[in-house]
């Protein structure tokens, strides 16, 4: 059984993984501004980097929201030609979705900013110490 020492610690650490998650969404989201990207677009990219390819009910299954939610957050990205279509020519209802070299150099770029952001927050709050 914890005792309060042990459970005021433990509190005081949770805070702390709080403010961190925080402030690491705050520079994803400056990392975004630039970009005009939505935090959900970024995903989508983001998972299109990891995975290379994937279908609307993947994404939707993969971030937990409709097929239509995912549609109207896929939709831009292929008009702002981020992300690429690609029909099974022997399935036509079948939709693969991949990045295109703009959504390559996108993720790179809003990757060297988030970069940037963490080092100013590392020097500012000394991330090596938590």
């Amino acid at each position: 059984m914890l005792n309060h020492q042990q459970i005021k610690t433990q509190f005081e650490a949770l805070e702390t993984l709080q403010s961190i998650q925080k402030q690491v969404q705050q520079m994803l989201t400056q990392g975004l501004a630039t970009t005009g990207l939505s935090m959900r677009e970024w995903e989508v990219l983001a998972y299109l980097d990891q995975h290379e390819q994937a279908s609307t009910s993947e994404l939707a299954d993969a971030f937990k929201v409709t097929r239509t939610l995912i549609s109207r957050n896929t939709w831009r990205l292929v008009q702002d030609n981020l992300i690429q279509p690609q029909i099974n020519q022997a399935d036509r209802r079948i939709v693969r979705l991949s990045l295109t070299s703009n959504g390559q150099e996108a993720i790179q770029q809003i990757a060297r900013q988030v970069q940037v952001n963490l080092q100013d927050f590392d020097h500012n709050h000394e991330l090596g110490t938590v």
